[in-house]
């Protein structure tokens, strides 16, 4: 499975460095002057999305240096795994890094579904998938908008937004589950679970996390995320208005406010990920307010992978 002079390893938190050098060396193969990835985000990556994370990595022996890093996260409440395999260009490991997800998959949950995540410009990649028979799920795109000097947006009477403390998380969760409940593979998630998983993130901002309310009720929120620190950039991890508010404003309103955050504490630009298939009126927002595509990223599916 590996070739010679190459060994397969465990990777760690202590990887973040080797990682990002690699993610930052496949995406200015892919895209010529992309922007450099940080270490926080590739500490995120390493420290496991939501129950835990499997991440090994392919050493080159003479070197010692990493060719490859591949990591799995298995997620319980949405019975699915979400794989994805960062190679150094010209490594050449397509096959091996799939074979090796297919392993380790295989040895967590053969009964869940399996999304293996690919650069939509890395054909090579994606025609190994198509060689184990899997094939394109959903397109997302990641996006990024200049920050200049930006006042908070005013509130009108009766709209509030409010900093997210200890005691209202359960607000902030009711929220977020309404808001992303027709989103493409959505799947309610007990608030005991979604609570851990929030408070075990990397890159968690305090500072950055509002629950919207318009009239005393909760119609909508906001959460950032420090992981673009490093790059001097900010990140919008996740916003969404409740199904019966949307249309009024409330998604640009809490966008306007992100945005004058980060411009209140210095940062250069702000990015976002979507999905690309998103119905919700999202992109539209998104570009209306100056967010520009910079990258594409596809999750691949081949329901009977088990038996590969």
């Amino acid at each position: 499975m590996i070739p010679a002079g190459l060994s397969l390893e465990l990777a760690t938190l202590q990887d973040a460095a080797s990682l990002a050098e690699i993610m930052s060396l496949r995406d200015q193969h892919f895209t010529p002057g992309a922007d450099l990835v940080g270490a926080i985000e590739a500490e995120e990556i390493l420290n496991g999305y939501v129950d835990s994370v499997e991440a090994r990595k392919i050493i080159d022996k003479p070197s010692g240096k990493a060719q490859a890093f591949i990591t799995l996260h298995p997620d319980n409440s949405r019975k699915r795994i979400y794989a994805d395999t960062w190679q150094r260009p010209g490594a050449d490991l397509e096959r091996q890094s799939i074979e090796i997800t297919l392993g380790i998959a295989k040895g967590l949950k053969k009964e869940f579904d399996l999304w293996i995540g690919a650069d939509a410009k890395d054909r090579k990649y994606i025609q190994a998938l198509s060689g184990f028979g899997f094939s394109l799920l959903r397109t997302y795109w990641g996006l990024k908008a200049d920050i200049g000097e930006q006042a908070l947006p005013e509130l009108t009477s009766g709209v509030e937004m409010r900093l997210v403390g200890q005691g209202e998380k359960k607000v902030w969760w009711t929220t977020h589950q309404d808001s992303f409940s027709k989103h493409f593979g959505f799947v309610p998630r007990p608030f005991d679970e979604w609570e851990a998983m929030m408070d075990g993130a990397v890159g968690i901002d305090l500072d950055a996390r509002w629950v919207l309310y318009a009239e005393g009720k909760p119609v909508g929120f906001v959460i950032c995320s420090d992981i673009k620190k490093d790059v001097d950039a900010g990140f919008v991890d996740g916003l969404g208005v409740i199904q019966s508010e949307q249309g009024k404003g409330y998604g640009k309103l809490m966008l306007d406010w992100a945005l004058a955050y980060y411009s209140s504490i210095g940062r250069k630009s702000i990015e976002l990920e979507v999905d690309a298939g998103n119905e919700s009126g999202a992109l539209r927002l998104y570009e209306k307010v100056g967010f520009k595509v910079k990258s594409s990223w596809q999750q691949f599916e081949n329901k009977g992978w088990a038996s590969l």
